[in-house]
């Protein structure tokens, strides 16, 4: 019998080292024929409990629901991303990245099936070293420090990720190397550090604040296909899985760790959307807006409420979608002309519609604008919250309320940031250097295309799709309750009602159009191209008012920023070990015999 388990993994291994000596037609097609074939052991894992696969006695990896529901988005957006990127790349990029790509994708799989520390750790690790190589394939000139920035925060937690798992191994001995299901008390110092250990590894790949700087940076410089492909889709899928088997499978937190997570997630959302407020780079702006939206899947996941655990679960697979959405329909604008800067588009919805219309949907989608996907998991964590608050002291109540309004809050902002984003590019007086642009190709609108069906399929028929069919039985598989609604929401009867108000006035409008179209003129002279306004102008005055603007400044210097800390850190002592290195051999064997005289210590 074949083991479609294992071949999730080796299959995309065998056809990336293959395709390192195949011509770029025929890495395609190689390609084209594996992530199509690689649909159907997810298909076969529908009418089966669970999968395993056992190697020298050793059970390596098991796919239950909740890995199930990582491997079954995995392989839809890389297939999306995929047939996007068949006419997308330059002749300088697309024979290698049609070699990571398979790649990434096999040890993408490996980690979420991953039920052995070690088989982790590998898959976790090359799940880096992939996104760093993608990171150097850049077109800017600063692409190789975001690249490196992005090794060093992610790569550098994996240090962690190994402390942790060593510990839950010394800690939970009977257990060996085997993972999640645990069920560990979050009591004494070595379970509080294992813990911490593994959730800023967590943290680091999925982008939450303090350890998300590197995303924003690397979403600039690094090809679109590779950041729709990794920090938009992948990294998120296996941040918010670990975190998600750390909070139910491996550690039993209490009401104090829930409200911690929750601030954190709330923190990561209003800071991470002010930053995209004022962005001027539309890529940045994508960036700053993926740290933002994983807020609010540490806020329900890590809320202590069964509905908000399924809101932030929800919000996961919504995120994949429309973030990735955005990148791609971004990425469409930017081939055709050549730049991502806001400041240097506008007018192009006529010429680019077919990219214009599914970066609207994905816009709204991420807005929480119902009945599009994202509205649903939102209204399900904010819901989540208020069950959770039910039961809490008085101050506790206060403090998960302050968490609650700062996610609505960032909701509306994440609105206003998007009627930049499509002002900016689509609307508005076209721009003379663009009249000669083309549409998207037809790959391009088609990956756009069915990320938009799914944006609303998903929104309007949420509960079917993916609530019971994947959120609800990785929830009860994992000994959890069914949520509770607090309230009553259809999206059918929301979109019906749209519908009711849309579509007379449409009538109306098409019966009686009388459009005028006047000159438009700028201090009494007729208005010239050079003096335009552009739609990033208006959010200039955010960056200007106070407090926001110390604030603002500060981030620009990098106050904020872990890497430049880490960075000056390093700096620092690496002066201070040149003082003490005199290049002289006698000081070499004195700092030698204390070194060894330390370790001595430390063993005996």
């Amino acid at each position: 019998m074949i083991d479609y388990i294992l071949l999730l993994v080796l299959l995309p291994v065998i056809v990336g080292i293959v395709n390192l000596f195949l011509p770029v037609v025929l890495q395609k097609i190689l390609n084209s024929a594996l992530f199509i074939f690689l649909l159907y052991p997810v298909y076969l894992l529908f009418y089966q409990s669970q999968w395993t696969f056992e190697w020298m006695g050793i059970l390596i990896f098991s796919v239950d629901k909740l890995s199930l529901m990582m491997v079954v988005s995995i392989q839809i957006i890389s297939l999306i991303v995929y047939i996007f990127l068949l006419k997308s790349l330059t002749r300088v990029h697309e024979k290698i990245f049609m070699v990571y790509y398979p790649l990434t994708v096999a040890v993408c799989n490996a980690a979420v099936m991953s039920v052995n520390s070690w088989a982790l750790l590998i898959a976790w690790g090359l799940s880096g070293i992939f996104l760093f190589l993608v990171g150097l394939m850049g077109t800017q000139e600063n692409n190789s420090e975001s690249a490196k920035k992005t090794m060093l925060i992610v790569g550098g937690s994996d240090v962690l990720l190994i402390l942790g798992l060593v510990l839950l191994r010394f800690l939970e001995y009977s257990n060996g190397w085997q993972l999640w299901k645990i069920g560990m008390p979050l009591e004494g110092e070595l379970a509080r550090v294992a813990f911490v250990s593994l959730l800023i590894a967590a943290f680091a790949k999925a982008g939450v604040f303090p350890f998300h700087t590197w995303m924003p940076d690397y979403s600039k410089t690094t090809l679109t296909e590779g950041v729709a492909f990794l920090p938009a889709a992948l990294d998120k899928l296996l941040g918010i899985y670990l975190l998600a088997r750390l909070v139910t499978s491996v550690f039993v937190i209490g009401i104090r760790m829930n409200l911690i997570l929750m601030s954190i997630g709330a923190f990561t959302i209003i800071a991470a959307v002010m930053m995209a407020l004022i962005q001027h780079n539309g890529k940045k702006l994508l960036g700053y807006h993926a740290v933002s939206q994983v807020g609010y899947m540490v806020l329900g996941i890590g809320s202590g409420s069964v509905l908000a655990f399924a809101g932030g679960l929800f919000h996961l697979l919504n995120n994949v979608l429309y973030k990735t959405g955005l990148f791609l329909s971004l990425g469409s604008v930017e081939k055709q002309t050549g730049t991502a800067d806001l400041d240097d588009m506008g007018g192009l919805g006529n010429k680019m519609f077919l990219a214009f219309l599914p970066a609207l949907i994905a816009s709204l989608s991420i807005s929480g604008i119902p009945p599009f996907n994202g509205f649903f998991s939102k209204w399900m964590i904010y819901q989540g919250i208020l069950e959770f608050a039910k039961d809490l002291t008085a101050g506790q109540q206060l403090w998960a309320l302050v968490c609650l309004i700062l996610a609505v809050f960032g909701s509306a902002l994440t609105l206003a940031s998007f009627l930049k984003f499509l002002h900016t590019i689509f609307l508005g007086k076209p721009r003379e250097k663009y009249k000669d642009v083309k549409d998207a190709p037809f790959n391009q609108w088609l990956a756009t295309g069915i990320i938009s069906l799914l944006c609303v399929g998903t929104g309007l028929f949420a509960v079917k799709m993916p609530l019971e069919s994947l959120i609800y039985p990785a929830m009860k598989e994992m000994g959890m309750a069914l949520p509770v609604w607090l309230g009553t929401y259809s999206p059918l009867l929301v979109f019906g009602l749209i519908l009711l108000a849309f579509i007379p006035g449409m009538v109306l409008f098409l019966l009686i159009k009388n459009i005028r179209y006047d000159e438009i003129y700028l201090g009494g002279m007729e208005a010239v191209e050079k003096f335009r306004i552009s739609g990033t102008g208006w959010y200039n005055e955010v960056r200007n008012m106070r407090p926001l603007k110390g604030i603002y400044t500060a981030a620009e210097l990098k106050i904020f920023d872990l890497y430049s800390w880490l960075k000056n850190i390093a700096k620092g002592l690496g002066k201070l070990l040149s003082l003490l290195h005199m290049g002289q051999l006698q000081f070499y064997n004195l700092w030698i015999i204390i070194g060894a005289m330390v370790l001595f210590w430390m063993m005996k």
